[in-house]
């Protein structure tokens, strides 16, 4: 009962942090005291824990995987790895992103998904003071790039280069090694005696869309995606907020409806226009007001080519546009030249003034023109 109603009795005498059962709490003090009772007998190594010491043999000594997959050939030594790969099977993918469509498997990868939306990148290379979303491109980096006399070993079955013996040996028994029982494509019905060729295979079905929609046209590659979809045409809303009693059809959006809405704390993640410094909360919204920013500065820059050299004797020089007060305007330069005609002032200075008045109607370049020509 403990485990629901999250009573924590027993509490350390050091930090005074709770514990639901008199095991974790030993288990803790041993981290302040540095003990570590359980040794292995085939190394040095010992733990804090048994369940520690027993993975460290599986992994270490005796390669033992006593988890085994009753759909496929796969085994492993933990329960976790287990259960994420039985969600490979299912198509499962419980762990959804609460600012995209994205789902996964399990907890590491959509924590490493939620980093192309913060832009975080916590990794750092201590040479170069360069900076990677993942520990492992930073490894490969340094590696690459900072190692004199790096050895360039290439793989004998496929175009893979490989920095170290160890990689490239762990690289042949994994990916080229002949397995009895073959290995069954998850997509199809094909089957393969090395990971290889069958990951390769299974690439070409990546971008298939095998889930359709019994009422219209939509087609996916993820089965959440369709039950979703599916909730549109009934109407259906399982998800419903506890505070406020609005249902929605999806739950990322409940969870981000409870964090904007319900949530003191919650600071929205702001995308932001690098042209115009205009920021938005989703990614969506900022893509179309980019493409918008876009078209603007293309216009402006085809009004300075249109208005610019029509005179014979006049040479004219533009910039491009540049942004000023979070607008993007049209400026016009130095136009070198004997004289400059009040005209040809006036044509410029009205030119500026269509980018600047969010009131006024657009200036197009033949209005310009008939000014400069009266």
């Amino acid at each position: 009962m403990k485990t629901h109603t999250n009573e924590r009795p027993h509490k350390c005498h050091m930090c005074s942090k709770g514990f639901r059962t008199v095991t974790l709490l030993r288990n803790h003090i041993y981290a302040h005291t540095g003990v570590r009772p359980h040794k292995c007998k085939d190394c040095d190594m010992a733990f804090v824990t048994s369940g520690e010491l027993m993975r460290h043999q599986r992994y270490k000594h005796t390669h033992e995987k006593p988890f085994k997959c009753s759909m496929c050939t796969y085994s492993c030594v933990e329960t976790s790895k287990m259960k994420r790969h039985i969600r490979s099977h299912t198509g499962e993918r419980p762990y959804l992103c609460c600012f995209c469509s994205y789902a996964s498997r399990d907890t590491y990868k959509l924590k490493r998904h939620m980093r192309t939306h913060s832009g975080e990148k916590p990794y750092e290379c201590y040479i170069c003071l360069a900076r990677f979303t993942q520990s492992g491109t930073m490894k490969t980096h340094i590696i690459q790039k900072h190692t004199e006399n790096v050895p360039k070993l290439q793989c004998p079955q496929c175009s893979a280069t490989i920095a170290r013996k160890s990689d490239l040996r762990v690289h042949l028994r994994k990916l080229h090694s002949y397995v009895d029982a073959g290995m069954k494509c998850r997509y199809c019905d094909a089957i393969f005696h090395e990971r290889y060729p069958l990951i390769q295979h299974q690439r070409g079905h990546r971008d298939e869309k095998k889930f359709k929609c019994d009422h219209c046209s939509y087609v996916c590659k993820q089965e959440s995606l369709m039950t979703s979809h599916q909730c549109a045409h009934s109407g259906e809303k399982p998800f419903t907020c506890p505070c406020c009693g609005k249902c929605f059809r999806q739950k990322q959006l409940l969870t981000l409806h409870s964090k904007k809405y319900h949530d003191p704390n919650f600071v929205p993640l702001l995308h932001k226009c690098f042209m115009c410094d205009k920021s938005f909360t989703r990614w969506n919204n900022l893509y179309k007001h980019f493409e918008k920013c876009r078209l603007m500065q293309r216009k402006v820059k085809a009004l300075e080519m249109e208005c610019t050299g029509r005179k014979k004797g006049e040479t004219v020089i533009c910039e491009t546009g540049k942004e000023a007060s979070g607008q993007l305007r049209g400026r016009f330069c130095i136009m070198k030249s004997e004289q400059l005609t009040e005209e040809t002032v006036a044509g410029a200075e009205l030119a500026e003034m269509s980018s600047e008045d969010k009131q006024s109607t657009e200036v197009t370049c033949e209005m310009i023109l008939n000014m400069m020509e009266k």
